[in-house]
Formats: structure tokens, C-alpha cells, sequence
């Protein structure tokens, strides 16, 4: 090989590197870019995801006894100020226990029908408010920031194809047991949020018993 043909070869070597180096270059620039932009999407979401759990709605929920049969509930949005208000809010009761029907029993009722039995001491009334007809759920709706909805409330019944039990014995069975809620909301611009909460009852006032006045000393005169 003479002298030009081999500082050409060494040339063409030179450009193959140069060339090689420079994709390297990029694709490093590239993965540095992708890199970048991959934390940046990741800081995005754990900002949005602090933003959303700082939304958490807060409520104040009150159940108080109107009679032996019947209650009203109150739902009042409380917080934070900053959301405004839910422009839905769907309101159901839950079971006194979570799995209740995911091991049906061999002859008795199957899990759908006890997963329609509200377990607990009061269910919505049926045809008010949208209630349900197991009285599990009212009709969806809004809430501004500082407002409330009531709800009619009735006692619950033990089930249909419980022969063992009696209403007595199952008011005995939830005497004192909180009302379990769920509350799924939605706000635009958020992902839902799935509020659970406990409420107990406030029972009926019990009427004052009148005193009895303590009787009158009987001055006795001695002479």
C-alpha cells in the first residue's frame, strides 16, 4: 500500500470514529434528555398526588333518633376551603362486616342476596332522597363548601330467611353499633376520593322525671 492510500484508509477510519463518537455523544445527550424529563413527569405526579390527598373532603355527618323506627341524617362538606365544593358525591352504607356473603352457607342464602341486605342498624328509606329499595344508597348529588344534606333514615329489619332471629334480637345485636358510610366524590380537575366513615346515633332525649319535693318539716311546738 503506498503513502496516499494508507493516510487515506486512515482517513476513512478517522471519519468512521469522529462519526461513532458523535452518536454516542447524542444518544448519551438522549438518554440524559429522556432522563430528565422521565423525573420531571415523576415529580409532576407526586405533586399531584400530594394536591390530591391535601383535597381529601372532610365532613361532618350526624344521625339523630326522631322516634323507635326512624332517623334523619345530616352530611355537611366541611373542608378544606379550598375545594369548593363536589360536584358529586355518592352516599351508601357498608356492611357491619366487609366479606359478609363471600362464604355462603350450603342451603341458605346466596351472595347476592345478602350482599342486597343492608347489615347494620339503619338503612335509607326507600323512595326518599332516591333511596334505594335495599336502602343501601340515596340519589347522587352536589355539595358546596359549607352546605349540607339531610336523609331519611329507618330502622333495619333482620332478613327475610332469618327464622332464629327476631327485630328484637337484632336491635339487641346493633344496640350501640355505629352506621358505616361510604362517601365516593368527585370534584373536576381531581381522581375520586372514597371517603369511609362511622357514625353512631343520637338516641331520643329521655324525658326529665320530676322531682318530688322533699316533704315539708313540721314545726312542733313544745310548751
Amino acid at each position: 500500500m503506498d503513502t496516499a492510500a494508507l493516510w487515506s484508509a486512515i482517513g476513512t477510519v478517522a471519519t468512521a470514529v469522529a462519526g461513532l463518537s458523535a452518536l454516542v455523544v447524542a444518544y448519551l445527550a438522549y438518554l440524559a434528555t429522556r432522563g430528565a424529563a422521565e423525573s420531571a413527569a415523576a415529580m409532576t405526579r407526586i405533586e399531584a398526588r400530594r394536591d390530591w390527598a391535601d383535597m381529601i373532603p372532610q365532613f361532618e355527618v350526624s344521625i339523630q333518633a326522631q322516634s323507635d323506627l326512624y332517623a334523619l341524617m345530616h352530611v355537611e362538606l366541611l373542608g378544606p376551603l379550598r375545594l369548593d365544593r363536589l360536584d358529586e358525591i355518592q352516599l351508601s352504607i357498608r356492611d357491619d362486616y366487609h366479606a359478609r356473603g363471600a362464604s355462603p352457607l350450603a342451603g341458605g342464602p346466596d351472595a347476592e342476596q345478602v350482599a342486597n341486605h343492608v347489615w347494620g342498624p339503619y338503612r335509607f328509606r326507600h323512595g326518599i332522597d332516591g333511596g334505594s329499595e335495599n336502602g343501601r344508597t340515596v340519589a347522587p348529588f352536589q355539595l358546596p363548601m359549607g352546605e349540607g344534606m339531610k336523609f331519611a333514615m329507618d330502622r333495619q329489619n333482620p332478613p327475610p330467611w332469618n327464622r332464629s332471629g327476631t327485630e328484637a334480637s337484632w336491635r339487641r345485636d346493633y344496640e350501640g353499633k355505629p352506621v358505616r358510610l361510604l362517601l365516593k366524590c368527585r370534584r373536576e380537575g381531581f381522581e375520586a376520593w372514597s371517603v369511609p366513615l362511622e357514625v353512631f346515633v343520637t338516641p331520643l332525649p329521655q324525658p326529665e322525671i320530676p322531682k318530688q319535693a322533699a316533704p315539708a318539716e313540721e314545726n312542733q311546738a313544745f310548751g
